[in-house]
């Protein structure tokens, strides 16, 4: 009698396949297998177990992808990917955290998953998004947590590539309000509102002065221009870029000629943006002051 050859059905080895390598009991079941039939793709070393239910097929590497699939079901039903994590999904990020975040329902209390944050709170269902099969955070609010789990670059980014308009960011910013990383958020959108870069002005103003840097002048008249922080005796201009203001090509053209009318008039021009300002302001600082000793 010939030995029986264990093999994934075809049907759920594409399904599997299309999700990085992972495949639940449910859909097992959904796809005419039964539980022995699971049990028997196991120990044959056909399939390997990473949680209760949760499987990967042996002969598929565990990529990033397969490890953020993974992370998502370990938690269970109604989890989505979330933060810096669900931003690399959606293709704002270039590489994955080393840590994910995984929002849960309140309900759900499962247990620690390794390389896993779990935040628990009730996502609206404005708030998710199904891509590529996984359930992730709507693409605003996941470039703005994960522009508060790592920096306003990746805000920026999604702003540079077109993937989100302000209005989107403040909608999605509203939803959050009276939650713990509110206030990081709301300083986020702050960055991008109509008057931003008189706000960046007025910080770069007072970590200046903070640093008990001196002898500079605001919004100084220079042929034409006006240099957003100055100091004359030297000729340093300290010009504030808000953020994603290179969304706009005229307004970039336009800074550009600015900055190159400046350096032709003997001025020595430093440019610094939001992320600078907010994330390293010490950077600036020091910069300024090697400027001013040059």
């Amino acid at each position: 009698m010939r030995p029986i050859v264990v093999q994934t059905p075809s049907r759920l080895r594409r399904h599997a396949l299309a999700r990085d390598g992972v495949v639940t009991i449910t859909e097992a079941l959904e796809f005419g297998m039964t539980k022995s039939g699971v049990h028997r793709r196991v120990d044959s070393g056909l399939w390997t177990p990473q949680s209760r239910g949760v499987y990967t097929l042996a002969d598929h590497p565990v990529t990033a992808r397969t490890r953020a699939r993974l992370a998502v079901a370990e938690v269970g039903r109604g989890a989505a990917l979330s933060g810096l994590g669900a931003a690399w999904w959606h293709g704002i990020v270039d590489d994955p955290p080393k840590k994910l975040t995984v929002t849960a329902p309140r309900s759900r209390h499962a247990k620690s998953v390794d390389g896993v944050r779990i935040r628990y709170r009730k996502l609206e269902d404005a708030e998710t998004v199904t891509r590529d099969d996984l359930l992730v955070t709507s693409l605003p609010l996941s470039v703005l947590e994960a522009s508060v789990e790592k920096d306003s670059t990746v805000l920026d980014a999604a702003l540079l590539l077109r993937r989100v308009s302000i209005e989107q960011l403040r909608t999605a910013a509203k939803r959050r309000r009276r939650r713990a990383d509110a206030p990081g958020i709301a300083s986020l959108i702050a960055g991008v509102e109509e008057g931003a870069r008189s706000e960046a002005e007025r910080l770069a103003v007072d970590l200046l002065r903070q640093g008990g840097v001196e002898g500079f002048v605001s919004n100084h008249p220079v042929e034409g221009y006006f240099v957003d922080v100055a100091f004359p005796e030297q000729m340093l201009a300290v010009e504030i870029d808000g953020m994603a203001y290179h969304r706009d090509a005229e307004t970039f053209q336009r800074d550009r000629r600015r900055r190159n009318d400046l350096i032709a008039q003997g001025w020595t021009v430093l440019n610094f943006t939001w992320a600078d300002l907010r994330e390293r302001p010490g950077y600036v600082v020091d910069r300024v002051r090697q400027a001013l000793a040059a």
